[in-house]
């Protein structure tokens, strides 16, 4: 199966910190946009949990979790 670089994304956890706070982020040297639909803070874990060719999308990884 033909998979493109975006799509194998999906799934990837990052820590929201200093260095992509601003909603970019560097995987393989290709810079990504980002957006959340809830506020982020430092420290915050995130997933990517969908790729668009505009941004990806990332959700708090403590949303995901099921109890």
């Amino acid at each position: 199966m033909n998979q493109s670089l975006d799509a194998r994304l999906l799934g990837r956890h990052f820590i929201i910190d200093q260095a992509n706070e601003q909603g970019t982020i560097s995987f393989f040297g290709i810079f990504y946009h980002f957006v959340a639909n809830e506020p982020l803070k430092l420290g915050d874990e995130v997933v990517i949990t969908a790729v668009t060719a505009e941004h990806l999308t990332v959700t708090k990884a403590e949303s995901l979790l099921k109890f």
